[in-house]
């Protein structure tokens, strides 16, 4: 049963870097990503965004800009995913690796593009989303607003 999902990535950029956590659960097992994943049920997804950067590379960041709005119609999942991806400001922790993380690393986005080259980058929007963020891409904050 195919299902529609909204997650969430965030950009978390140092030295011209971009930050990259290594999979380890078997669908992507090896595979590298922005960090990333899905809203829970009652949650505004820059707190998702926030969450999900905390869980897979130890840092606290802070939302501070929405860089687009991107589609996966299909996926090895059988899913539909919509993905906001932000820019995220560390603003403190530190980074950790872990069981589901086993590497968190930046990697300059001629690196990112190997990787992709080698079959080794989980979700498609990555590169044009790190493109689109180098490029100045910008949706304002205040046009996601959660009603209640």
């Amino acid at each position: 049963m195919s299902k529609i999902r909204v997650a969430c990535a965030t950009i978390i950029c140092k030295n011209n870097k971009i930050l990259l956590v290594k999979e380890n659960k078997e669908i992507a097992k090896g595979k590298f990503s922005l960090p990333c994943g899905k809203i829970e049920f009652g949650e505004e997804i820059t707190a998702c965004a926030i969450r999900e950067a905390k869980e897979e590379t130890g840092l606290d960041i802070e939302i501070k800009k929405c860089i687009g709005i991107y589609q996966r119609p299909t996926s090895k999942e059988n899913t539909n995913t919509i993905f906001f991806v932000f820019e995220g400001i560390p603003i403190g922790g530190e980074i950790k690796i872990s069981k589901d993380h086993p590497e968190v690393k930046y990697f300059l986005v001629e690196e990112i593009e190997k990787i992709k080259n080698c079959g080794n980058l989980r979700i498609k929007i990555t590169l044009p989303a790190i493109k689109d963020y180098f490029a100045g891409q910008e949706i304002d904050l205040s046009k996601i607003k959660p009603i209640y």
